[in-house]
């Protein structure tokens, strides 16, 4: 089994609570360095998980030719020039969420990846739910007939990072459109949309409209109260080709107490999402609803402990089961195709950016339009205490 040596630039919450802790569960994984700009950060994050080299500069850590892959875990509008940095020092490359922190930009890294020739991964953990492969082939196979609707939502009642839950759990730069762009519909409804989207089969976008929301009200004592710049809740509406529509609402803030889950119509039988108890405790369950002989018909499809069995007779099937476990075992040659996640990504950033836009005119926007309108808001240049990093893209 190939080793895969990987570096991660960027230590905060996500690179230390997800990417570093599922890295150490991989058999085949080294994390051989880590960059960040926050020195104590960084050397704190090295000796929690033993990692050997450490810098500031991420372009010497770039420069070690014993790196297979490099984990970007920054800022939205970081994600593109750091991604491209990373594939053109020869590296493969896995993004965090969201792709960029505009469509455009998103296009840019996506068309960069053909041209580098390097792999590209972005992290978009819900396709990797036992409930999201079982929807898709249930809709590959024609299951649930014409899938004319689906619902994409995220709910958190009061949780907006760096603000309700301020530093050192999440940076107040989650508020700024210099390093984030977004809000609500960047940080959660990536996952929700792009977990739709993936189920259907990547459709293909006509035209959306849609609003962006910052109502709620703001404790004033807190040391994030001025920066809030970014949505706390976005919605919208989606128009695909095959008169299939879906209806989107992302909020990290709501005088509401439920919002429910997300679900797919169609015109034979509908899925709706739940929450399973497993043996792995709780995860994502799916209910299926139909008609049988005039009868009405719901059934809980018991998709986590389903998958769980299926996980003692395929020994492969661990790798269709998180994020990192696809990425390293198509790096290691453990699988031979992976999940399109630039694709799918690059998709989900175009019906984002058409809420955006929609909301910024007031009007409903076509995909054409999204595509023309959509502007690069990716940082050019950026000034440290080790010097200023300047991007080219």
């Amino acid at each position: 089994m190939k080793e895969i040596r990987v570096g991660i630039i960027g230590t905060g919450v996500i690179a230390d609570r997800s990417h570093a802790e599922n890295y150490k569960k991989i058999p085949n994984v080294k994390i051989i360095a880590a960059c960040d700009i926050n020195k104590s950060k960084l050397e704190a994050f090295g000796q929690k998980w033993s990692i050997p080299n450490l810098y500031t500069d991420y372009r010497e850590l770039l420069k070690r030719d014993d790196i297979d892959a490099v984990d970007v875990c920054l800022h939205n509008n970081l994600h593109l020039p750091m991604s491209i940095e990373v594939m053109k020092a020869g590296k493969h490359c896995f993004c965090e969420k969201p792709m960029a922190g505009s469509y455009a930009d998103a296009k840019t890294l996506y068309e960069a990846s053909k041209k580098l020739g390097k792999e590209l991964a972005i992290q978009l953990s819900l396709i990797y739910n036992q409930s999201s492969r079982v929807a898709r082939k249930m809709v590959e196979d024609g299951e649930l007939g014409h899938v004319y609707h689906a619902r994409s939502v995220g709910y958190r009642r009061k949780l907006r990072p760096g603000l309700d839950m301020p530093p050192p759990m999440f940076s107040m730069d989650f508020l700024t459109k210099k390093w984030a762009q977004h809000g609500a519909l960047y940080d959660m409804g990536v996952y929700h949309i792009s977990q739709i989207l993936f189920i259907l089969g990547v459709p293909q976008l006509e035209r959306v409209s849609g609003s962006i929301y910052q109502e709620c009200p703001i404790d004033p004592r807190l040391p994030g109260a001025k920066l809030m710049e970014v949505e706390e809740m976005g919605v919208g509406f989606a128009k695909y080709k095959g008169n299939l529509t879906i209806d989107i609402i992302e909020t990290w803030a709501i005088n509401m107490d439920d919002l429910g889950q997300g679900f797919i119509a169609g015109s034979k039988g509908g899925l709706r999402f739940t929450e399973e108890i497993g043996y792995q405790g709780k995860s994502e369950g799916l209910k299926y609803f139909t008609e049988q002989n005039g009868r009405i018909i719901d059934t809980d499809l018991n998709v986590a402990m389903n998958g769980t069995f299926n996980s003692f007779a395929d020994p492969t099937a661990r790798f269709y089961s998180s994020n990192l476990d696809h990425w390293i075992a198509f790096l290691s040659g453990q699988i031979k195709e992976r999940y399109d996640t630039p694709w799918l990504a690059l998709q989900t950033m175009k019906v984002s950016e058409g809420i955006f836009l929609s909301s910024e005119l007031g009007r409903e926007v076509t995909v054409d339009e999204i595509e023309a309108m959509s502007v690069s808001s990716a940082i050019k240049t950026q000034e440290t205490e080790w010097g200023v990093f300047n991007y080219e893209f």
